[in-house]
């Protein structure tokens, strides 16, 4: 599968006082809660239409998202 992100390494935790915005502050994957890794418990997922193909409005206001695949005129390649 591609990089979606190039350049930009896996998110990793690095506890609460970690300045880096890139990093978890509260999720550690593996760490165990309830007899299961916190991964286990949290699986990250996306909602493909909200995502990709929205401009990222919602009821706070309208979408900032601009798409480079929202100026394809052939519908077939957007």
């Amino acid at each position: 599968m591609g990089e979606f992100f190039p350049g930009i390494k896996k998110i990793q935790y690095e506890g609460p006082l970690s300045k880096n915005p890139l990093a978890f502050k509260e999720y550690n994957a593996d760490e165990i809660v309830a007899g299961k890794p916190m991964k286990e418990h949290f699986r990250f997922a996306m909602s493909w239409w909200h995502t990709i193909c929205s401009s990222g409005s919602d009821m706070f206001g309208s979408g900032t998202a601009i798409r480079p695949w929202d100026y394809e005129p052939h519908p077939v390649k957007r």
